[in-house]
Protein backbone atom coordinates (compact mmCIF):
# COMPACT_ATOMS: atom_id res chain seq x y z
CA UNK A 1 0.00 0.00 0.00
CA UNK A 2 0.98 4.05 -0.47
CA UNK A 3 -0.87 6.98 -0.69
CA UNK A 4 -1.47 9.49 -3.58
CA UNK A 5 -2.35 13.38 -4.19
CA UNK A 6 -5.25 13.68 -5.63
CA UNK A 7 -8.76 16.08 -6.23
CA UNK A 8 -11.91 14.64 -4.31
CA UNK A 9 -14.61 12.80 -6.40
CA UNK A 10 -17.74 14.75 -6.74
CA UNK A 11 -20.21 14.25 -4.19
CA UNK A 12 -18.12 13.37 -1.47
CA UNK A 13 -17.57 16.01 1.75
CA UNK A 14 -13.84 16.58 -0.17
CA UNK A 15 -15.22 17.47 -3.54
CA UNK A 16 -12.39 19.52 -5.65
CA UNK A 17 -9.77 19.51 -2.92
CA UNK A 18 -6.64 17.86 -2.72
CA UNK A 19 -6.58 15.05 -0.42
CA UNK A 20 -4.17 11.81 0.23
CA UNK A 21 -5.90 8.81 -0.69
CA UNK A 22 -5.04 5.50 0.48
CA UNK A 23 -4.48 2.70 -2.38
CA UNK A 24 -2.85 -0.67 -3.19
CA UNK A 25 -0.63 -1.23 -6.24
CA UNK A 26 -1.27 -4.74 -7.50
CA UNK A 27 1.69 -6.12 -10.04
CA UNK A 28 0.09 -8.42 -12.88
CA UNK A 29 2.31 -10.70 -14.41
CA UNK A 30 1.00 -11.10 -18.27
CA UNK A 31 -0.87 -14.80 -18.10
CA UNK A 32 -0.42 -17.48 -20.69
CA UNK A 33 -3.02 -18.99 -22.54
CA UNK A 34 -2.37 -22.40 -22.51
CA UNK A 35 -5.52 -24.44 -24.00
CA UNK A 36 -9.02 -24.05 -25.13
CA UNK A 37 -11.66 -26.59 -23.92
CA UNK A 38 -15.17 -27.23 -25.02
CA UNK A 39 -18.31 -28.28 -22.81
CA UNK A 40 -21.55 -29.34 -23.52
CA UNK A 41 -24.42 -29.73 -21.77
CA UNK A 42 -25.66 -33.19 -19.71
CA UNK A 43 -28.79 -34.29 -17.72
CA UNK A 44 -25.55 -34.32 -15.12
CA UNK A 45 -24.58 -30.55 -15.48
CA UNK A 46 -21.52 -29.62 -17.89
CA UNK A 47 -19.18 -32.17 -19.49
CA UNK A 48 -15.57 -31.69 -20.77
CA UNK A 49 -15.89 -32.64 -24.68
CA UNK A 50 -12.67 -31.52 -26.26
CA UNK A 51 -9.14 -29.85 -25.09
CA UNK A 52 -6.59 -27.79 -27.62
CA UNK A 53 -3.47 -27.91 -25.80
CA UNK A 54 -0.21 -25.73 -27.68
CA UNK A 55 3.66 -26.89 -27.21
CA UNK A 56 4.96 -23.70 -27.05
CA UNK A 57 4.13 -23.06 -22.94
CA UNK A 58 7.38 -22.09 -21.11
CA UNK A 59 9.31 -25.24 -19.55
CA UNK A 60 8.65 -23.34 -15.87
CA UNK A 61 4.72 -24.42 -16.44
CA UNK A 62 6.09 -28.24 -16.06
CA UNK A 63 6.04 -27.49 -12.43
CA UNK A 64 2.58 -27.10 -12.25
CA UNK A 65 1.29 -29.98 -14.83
CA UNK A 66 2.83 -32.26 -16.98
CA UNK A 67 2.94 -29.61 -20.40
CA UNK A 68 1.48 -31.39 -23.36
CA UNK A 69 4.15 -32.80 -26.10
CA UNK A 70 2.05 -32.61 -29.01
CA UNK A 71 -0.68 -30.84 -29.84
CA UNK A 72 -4.10 -32.38 -28.65
CA UNK A 73 -7.16 -31.67 -30.44
CA UNK A 74 -7.32 -29.63 -33.61
CA UNK A 75 -9.41 -25.96 -33.77
CA UNK A 76 -11.13 -26.60 -36.67
CA UNK A 77 -13.54 -29.54 -35.26
CA UNK A 78 -14.38 -27.05 -33.15
CA UNK A 79 -15.51 -24.50 -35.56
CA UNK A 80 -17.08 -27.33 -37.67
CA UNK A 81 -19.16 -28.98 -34.76
CA UNK A 82 -19.93 -25.59 -32.69
CA UNK A 83 -23.41 -26.13 -32.42
CA UNK A 84 -22.69 -29.25 -30.56
CA UNK A 85 -20.95 -27.49 -27.76
CA UNK A 86 -22.42 -25.18 -25.04
CA UNK A 87 -19.16 -22.60 -24.45
CA UNK A 88 -15.50 -22.64 -24.27
CA UNK A 89 -13.02 -21.67 -21.53
CA UNK A 90 -9.18 -21.36 -21.47
CA UNK A 91 -6.69 -22.64 -19.27
CA UNK A 92 -4.40 -19.83 -18.25
CA UNK A 93 -1.06 -20.01 -16.54
CA UNK A 94 0.32 -17.45 -13.90
CA UNK A 95 3.51 -16.31 -14.35
CA UNK A 96 5.05 -15.62 -11.08
CA UNK A 97 8.61 -15.69 -11.61
CA UNK A 98 8.47 -12.74 -14.03
CA UNK A 99 7.70 -11.28 -10.62
CA UNK A 100 10.48 -13.03 -8.86
CA UNK A 101 8.08 -14.63 -6.69
CA UNK A 102 8.09 -17.87 -6.99
CA UNK A 103 8.73 -20.75 -9.79
CA UNK A 104 5.95 -22.60 -9.59
CA UNK A 105 2.58 -21.08 -11.79
CA UNK A 106 -1.08 -21.22 -10.93
CA UNK A 107 -3.39 -23.05 -13.49
CA UNK A 108 -6.53 -21.24 -13.59
CA UNK A 109 -9.31 -22.12 -15.80
CA UNK A 110 -11.25 -19.20 -17.07
CA UNK A 111 -14.48 -18.76 -18.20
CA UNK A 112 -15.24 -16.25 -21.22
CA UNK A 113 -18.23 -13.52 -21.82
CA UNK A 114 -20.36 -13.46 -25.17
CA UNK A 115 -21.79 -15.99 -27.13
CA UNK A 116 -20.16 -19.12 -28.02
CA UNK A 117 -19.16 -18.04 -31.42
CA UNK A 118 -17.41 -14.72 -29.86
CA UNK A 119 -15.92 -17.23 -27.44
CA UNK A 120 -14.18 -19.36 -29.63
CA UNK A 121 -12.99 -16.74 -31.57
CA UNK A 122 -11.40 -14.77 -28.82
CA UNK A 123 -10.08 -18.43 -27.72
CA UNK A 124 -8.64 -19.29 -30.79
CA UNK A 125 -6.72 -15.58 -31.31
CA UNK A 126 -4.89 -16.01 -27.59
CA UNK A 127 -4.06 -19.68 -27.97
CA UNK A 128 -0.27 -19.81 -27.13
CA UNK A 129 -0.19 -15.81 -26.18
CA UNK A 130 0.23 -14.00 -23.12
CA UNK A 131 -2.66 -11.66 -22.58
CA UNK A 132 -1.85 -8.08 -20.41
CA UNK A 133 -4.03 -6.68 -17.76
CA UNK A 134 -4.69 -3.55 -20.25
CA UNK A 135 -6.72 -5.62 -22.60
CA UNK A 136 -9.98 -6.05 -19.92
CA UNK A 137 -9.28 -3.84 -17.29
CA UNK A 138 -9.76 0.19 -17.70
CA UNK A 139 -9.17 3.13 -15.61
CA UNK A 140 -12.56 3.97 -13.61
CA UNK A 141 -13.99 0.24 -13.78
CA UNK A 142 -14.76 -1.62 -10.52
CA UNK A 143 -13.67 -5.24 -9.94
CA UNK A 144 -14.20 -7.83 -7.62
CA UNK A 145 -10.74 -9.49 -5.91
CA UNK A 146 -10.88 -12.69 -4.74
CA UNK A 147 -8.03 -13.05 -2.06
CA UNK A 148 -6.83 -15.27 1.21
CA UNK A 149 -6.52 -12.88 4.41
CA UNK A 150 -3.70 -13.03 6.66
CA UNK A 151 -3.27 -15.82 8.93
CA UNK A 152 -2.75 -15.48 12.33
CA UNK A 153 -3.30 -19.34 13.25
CA UNK A 154 -5.43 -20.66 16.13
CA UNK A 155 -6.65 -17.58 18.58
CA UNK A 156 -9.46 -17.19 21.34
CA UNK A 157 -11.98 -15.58 21.37
CA UNK A 158 -11.44 -11.99 22.65
CA UNK A 159 -8.90 -11.96 19.46
CA UNK A 160 -10.97 -13.66 17.16
CA UNK A 161 -14.66 -12.65 17.98
CA UNK A 162 -14.07 -9.54 19.92
CA UNK A 163 -15.50 -10.42 23.20
CA UNK A 164 -14.69 -8.35 25.91
CA UNK A 165 -12.86 -9.44 29.12
CA UNK A 166 -13.65 -10.80 32.28
CA UNK A 167 -13.96 -8.83 35.43
CA UNK A 168 -11.15 -9.13 37.64
CA UNK A 169 -12.89 -10.66 40.65
CA UNK A 170 -15.62 -12.37 38.71
CA UNK A 171 -13.81 -15.71 37.65
CA UNK A 172 -10.33 -17.18 37.91
CA UNK A 173 -9.43 -16.57 33.87
CA UNK A 174 -10.37 -13.22 32.07
CA UNK A 175 -9.91 -14.12 28.31
CA UNK A 176 -12.92 -16.42 27.60
CA UNK A 177 -16.46 -16.19 27.33
CA UNK A 178 -19.40 -16.36 29.65
CA UNK A 179 -22.19 -18.40 29.14
CA UNK A 180 -22.25 -21.25 26.61
CA UNK A 181 -26.38 -21.38 26.48
CA UNK A 182 -29.22 -22.80 28.60
CA UNK A 183 -28.91 -25.77 30.12
CA UNK A 184 -32.10 -27.70 28.95
CA UNK A 185 -30.84 -26.79 25.15
CA UNK A 186 -27.96 -29.50 25.70
CA UNK A 187 -25.69 -28.63 23.10
CA UNK A 188 -23.61 -25.11 22.06
CA UNK A 189 -25.34 -22.75 19.10
CA UNK A 190 -23.22 -22.00 16.55
CA UNK A 191 -23.63 -18.24 17.81
CA UNK A 192 -21.75 -18.72 20.91
CA UNK A 193 -18.17 -17.02 20.14
CA UNK A 194 -15.45 -19.89 20.58
CA UNK A 195 -12.01 -20.47 19.79
CA UNK A 196 -10.43 -21.15 16.45
CA UNK A 197 -8.77 -20.87 13.53
CA UNK A 198 -8.15 -16.60 12.55
CA UNK A 199 -7.48 -15.45 9.69
CA UNK A 200 -6.18 -17.64 6.56
CA UNK A 201 -9.66 -17.43 4.83
CA UNK A 202 -11.00 -16.87 1.21
CA UNK A 203 -12.91 -13.73 0.49
CA UNK A 204 -14.08 -11.85 -2.08
CA UNK A 205 -14.46 -7.97 -1.75
CA UNK A 206 -16.89 -6.54 -4.16
CA UNK A 207 -16.62 -3.39 -6.56
CA UNK A 208 -12.85 -2.13 -5.88
CA UNK A 209 -12.34 0.96 -8.22
CA UNK A 210 -9.39 0.91 -10.37
CA UNK A 211 -7.80 4.22 -10.12
CA UNK A 212 -4.70 3.73 -12.75
CA UNK A 213 -3.75 1.04 -15.36
CA UNK A 214 -0.19 1.32 -15.91
CA UNK A 215 1.90 -1.01 -18.62
CA UNK A 216 5.15 0.46 -17.17
CA UNK A 217 6.53 -0.80 -13.93
CA UNK A 218 6.34 1.04 -10.95
CA UNK A 219 9.21 3.59 -10.74
CA UNK A 220 10.12 3.39 -6.86
CA UNK A 221 11.03 0.45 -4.63
CA UNK A 222 7.85 -0.75 -2.28
CA UNK A 223 7.95 -1.41 1.21
CA UNK A 224 7.88 -5.06 2.09
CA UNK A 225 7.45 -5.58 -2.04
CA UNK A 226 10.97 -4.48 -3.72
CA UNK A 227 10.99 -2.96 -7.23
CA UNK A 228 7.79 -4.06 -9.60
CA UNK A 229 9.46 -5.57 -13.15
CA UNK A 230 5.55 -5.75 -14.54
CA UNK A 231 2.25 -3.93 -15.42
CA UNK A 232 0.49 -3.13 -12.27
CA UNK A 233 -3.05 -1.66 -11.00
CA UNK A 234 -3.36 1.09 -8.41
CA UNK A 235 -6.57 0.07 -6.50
CA UNK A 236 -8.19 2.35 -4.57
CA UNK A 237 -8.39 1.21 -0.56
CA UNK A 238 -6.74 -1.37 0.83
CA UNK A 239 -6.90 -5.24 -0.22
CA UNK A 240 -7.03 -8.59 1.70
CA UNK A 241 -4.00 -10.58 2.09
CA UNK A 242 -0.63 -9.69 2.94
CA UNK A 243 2.45 -8.63 0.46
CA UNK A 244 3.31 -10.85 -2.79
CA UNK A 245 0.03 -13.07 -2.21
CA UNK A 246 -1.94 -14.32 -5.42
CA UNK A 247 -4.88 -12.29 -6.38
CA UNK A 248 -7.92 -12.81 -8.63
CA UNK A 249 -9.61 -10.18 -10.42
CA UNK A 250 -12.89 -10.04 -12.27
CA UNK A 251 -15.44 -7.95 -13.38
CA UNK A 252 -18.26 -7.02 -10.98
CA UNK A 253 -20.94 -9.15 -10.80
CA UNK A 254 -22.94 -6.10 -9.28
CA UNK A 255 -23.47 -3.69 -12.42
CA UNK A 256 -21.73 -0.50 -11.23
CA UNK A 257 -20.93 2.23 -13.90
CA UNK A 258 -17.50 3.26 -14.64
CA UNK A 259 -16.43 6.46 -12.94
CA UNK A 260 -14.49 9.35 -14.37
CA UNK A 261 -11.06 9.04 -12.64
CA UNK A 262 -8.98 12.90 -12.85
CA UNK A 263 -5.29 13.11 -13.01
CA UNK A 264 -3.45 11.40 -10.25
CA UNK A 265 -0.43 12.60 -8.90
CA UNK A 266 1.76 10.60 -6.95
CA UNK A 267 3.30 11.83 -3.91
Amino acid sequence: MTSILTIGEKGTPYEGQQIVMPVTLVETPNLFVYSIIAYKKTIEGLKRAGEVCVTNAPKQFNSSINLAKKTTGKLEDFKNKIGDYSEFRVIAFTQPFKANFKKTSEVLEIALGSDKQKQLEWAQAHLGKEVPVTEFVKPGEFLDIIAVTKGHGWAGVVKRMGVALQPHKATKRRRHGGSLGGETQAKIMYTVPRAGQYGYFRRTELNKKVLTVSEKPFEKPIKNFGVMKNPYLMIKGSIAGPEKRLLQLRKNIRNTKPAEVGQIELL
